[in-house]
């Protein structure tokens, strides 16, 4: 894809919205992003890779929802009555589309103030991949989105990796399908460089959130890695191979 085409993308994603689900009748395919302000729409104190995968990866027969919330924990997000809206649609969609619900949540919860945050989020993590089991769903546990700080070297200096490798091990333990975005993100990151990724930052004091640029950036990632676990997904959701080969191969077009 040539830059000016990018571009255009990233202007055009200003006003493009995914039609809500009452307006798409019977989709193949149901997306239900769950997750922090790294997964939210773009907004002064938040976004992340939701509404770029929602806006640019849906095949004509599927729809997403991003119900992304910023601050939100794997506790919180179930406690303030977000869950319980996933799982409504889950329950909704499930009798006649394939629904994948992807959880990714970490950046909250590592500075969460209870006790025992680690145990705590795993459990979460568990409870919520039970839940959309038991309603018909299919759970995709997400590791975190990285932080774009920079080592004096050049390396990505993030202190997720171990709530990523507490996300794979709940995956593994609950015989639930996980991408690792936080891997993903860490290596791009380090091949596009630090002037690249400073033009992915919501603003110049955020190395955490991502514009619209990179909302589109990690949305196509997040597409790509769910391709490469779940086979069929390649076939309700649309390619960009072009952008695909840039992200992979750690070329920066914006």
């Amino acid at each position: 894809m040539r830059v000016s085409g990018i571009l255009s993308l990233f202007s055009l994603s200003l006003i493009v919205q995914a039609a809500p689900l009452e307006e798409r009748a019977n989709p193949v395919a149901v997306f239900l992003l769950a997750g922090d302000s790294t997964t939210a729409t773009q907004a002064p104190n938040g976004g992340g890779w939701g509404d770029g995968f929602k806006n640019f990866t849906m095949g004509p027969s599927s729809i997403a929802v991003n119900y992304g919330h910023n601050g939100a924990t794997t506790s919180s997000f179930r406690s303030g009555g977000d869950w319980a809206k996933v799982l409504a649609d889950v329950v909704k969609y499930a009798p006649t589309s394939a629904v994948y619900v992807t959880i990714q949540f970490g950046h909250n919860d590592m500075n969460s103030k209870l006790a025992d945050y680690v145990e705590t989020y795993k459990a979460g993590l568990r409870q919520m991949a039970a839940d959309v089991k038991g309603k018909g769903g299919k759970p995709v546990i997400v590791t975190p989105l990285s932080r774009r700080s920079y080592t004096k070297n050049g390396t990505i200096a993030d202190t997720l990796g171990p709530w990523a490798g507490y996300a794979i091990g709940v995956a593994r333990e609950t015989n639930t399908t996980y991408i690792d975005l936080w891997q993903s993100s860490v290596h791009y990151l380090e091949q596009i460089g630090e002037v690249a990724a400073r033009r992915l930052d919501s603003n110049v004091k955020d190395s955490t959130h991502v514009n619209v640029k990179g909302s589109i950036v990690f949305g196509r990632m997040v597409s790509d890695l769910l391709v490469r676990k779940i086979c069929k997904i390649g076939k309700v959701t649309k390619l960009d191979t072009a952008l695909s080969n840039q992200i992979w191969s750690g070329i920066a077009t914006y």
